[in-house]
């Protein structure tokens, strides 16, 4: 199956689609202009890789030893009497030797995860895209020419995998969050001769301790004085078992090893963190200041200072009874914060006060839209868009539900619009408003779709309550293929944040 575009972002009149592991740019006709490919190793190509993994999976017999067998003792657990000289060993039907060190060659997982991106994001000037890719733990930084082409700046492994970016108001710092709850800060545009910041430098680097640094293996026996076809397979397989122990515990060295560029611990969760983003405010003495607004699984959200002071929590906004996956603060009044996830509604939030404005139902508004009628909703997407007329529209899309919610801000409340039911396009994946109050819409036409459905649906209005459709089929279809599991795997993660006791 070919991979969807699953992550837009929209910066003037250029669309960034993420698909897979690659970016392509778009004008606002939605007309392909230039690709970023994931850049792949020239001396390693996918069936050399798929090649080693099976010679380093499989353990291969010694070659014979020459002249005349060995002397075999009889074991407790044999019932044939003391073989010698060229007398044969008991075989099994399939012609395999059986005893306690004979073992089913177990089966190799030769799938290896690709490094797709999962995060996007633009500047607010369309200078630059950050982007992140799983596998890797890669953040990758472009220059944009304005004109839909990016040169690749920089890549940077961070320690453990993003699973959300935004950048500060000031757009030099990206503010990175991974699942383990924790927030780092790395410069947009790395210096010229990168440091670790002071409190990285003075942690000791694991991998440097000598009790680290895996020892070789060095076996007593070698094939000169074993002599037994079962101990010169037992030998030759710790020699495997050993090497692919110290290949791990190379590998878990250099991931504990901390990242050789400049970046920041600013703060951590105790539970998976989700989403994070940034609201401009006016501190206590009437300064301009910053505040750092973070999600997680435990129906958490919290509010934190800003650098240098992100140590410092605020308060948090309380009133989830389910995990929190989105938050979107609304660009016209930066004072509300909307969040929402695996609960019925979505919650407006005055959120420097931690105050609940109001909620707005969501799976009501979902229900007729695929049959049988869902029971739970996972908010997948949460955006708020600034329309010509000066109104506040906010796009919600549920995961695995063919619709689009849209609503008005209306002072301090959410007024719902009108639901796009996508029955016959496919599943929306992604939203994103163009010039003139035109939505483009990203669709998974993976299953059961109509005849004119494309990897793109435009949405524009000329009434408040209709909506006009445009498919847009016209569209590179892109390379990567994956089969419906790796697929399911890469879209469609957000109802997996929900805890197992929420599905009884």
């Amino acid at each position: 199956m070919i991979v969807p575009y699953h992550l837009l972002q929209v910066s003037g009149s250029i669309v960034f689609a993420a698909q897979g592991t690659d970016i392509l740019s778009f004008n606002s006709s939605l007309e392909h202009l230039s690709t970023w490919k994931y850049p792949v190793k020239a001396t390693e190509t996918p069936s050399e890789a798929v090649a080693d993994a099976e010679a380093s999976a499989t353990l291969e017999a010694p070659p014979t030893p020459e002249g005349p067998p060995a002397k075999r003792r009889r074991t407790e657990n044999d019932e044939k009497e003391v073989q010698t000289g060229d007398a044969a060993a008991p075989s099994s039907t399939n012609g395999q030797k059986k005893g306690r060190f004979h073992h089913k060659p177990q089966p190799v997982n030769l799938s290896n995860e690709k490094p797709f991106i999962n995060c996007l994001l633009t500047t607010a000037n369309g200078s630059h895209v950050i982007a992140a890719t799983g596998s890797d733990k890669t953040i990758w930084v472009f220059e944009h020419d304005g004109s839909g082409n990016l040169k690749q700046l920089s890549q940077r492994a961070m320690p453990k995998r993003p699973c959300s970016l935004t950048l500060t108001t000031d757009q030099k710092t990206i503010l990175s969050a991974d699942k383990f709850g924790d927030v780092y800060a790395l410069p947009l545009i790395p210096s010229a001769e990168p440091s670790l910041p002071p409190t990285v430098q003075s942690l000791p680097s694991r991998s440097a301790t000598p009790a680290s640094v895996p020892v070789p293996f060095k076996p007593q026996a070698n094939d000169k004085t074993v002599h037994t076809k079962r101990n010169l397979k037992a030998l030759e397989n710790q020699k495997i078992s050993m090497k692919l122990s110290l290949k791990a515990a190379a590998e878990k060295s250099a991931d504990e090893t901390q990242p050789a560029f400049e970046h920041t611990l600013l703060l951590g969760h105790v539970s998976m963190l989700t989403a994070i983003t940034v609201a401009p405010g006016i501190g206590a003495t009437g300064e301009q200041r910053e505040w750092i607004i973070t999600a997680d699984r435990d129906e958490h959200v919290r509010v934190s200072r800003g650098i240098p002071q992100a140590y410092f929590i605020e308060g948090f906004c309380l009133g989830h009874e389910d995990f929190v996956s989105r938050l979107c603060v609304i660009p016209s009044r930066p004072e509300l914060l909307i969040s929402g996830g695996g609960d019925d509604d979505i919650f407006l939030w005055k959120w420097k006060d931690q105050q609940l404005l109001s909620r707005a139902n969501i799976l009501d508004q979902v229900k007729h839209a695929v049959e049988p009628e869902p029971t739970k909703v996972a908010v997948s997407r949460l955006k708020a868009f600034a329309l010509v007329s000066g109104e506040t529209m906010v796009a919600v899309i549920c995961e695995k539900i063919p619709a689009v919610v849209l609503f008005n801000l209306v002072e301090n409340t959410l007024q719902h619009i009108v639901t796009y039911t996508l029955k016959d396009e496919g599943v929306p994946l992604d939203v994103e408003m163009l010039s003139n109050d035109k939505l483009v819409v990203s669709i998974d036409t993976t299953e059961g779709v109509g005849p004119n459905a494309g990897p793109f649906l435009v949405l524009t209005r000329d009434d408040p309550e209709v909506w006009d459709q445009k498919p847009i089929v016209d569209v590179p279809a892109g390379e990567t293929e994956l089969n419906a599991h790796d697929l399911q795997k890469l879209l469609y993660t957000t109802e997996s944040l929900r805890k197992m006791s929420d599905f009884d």
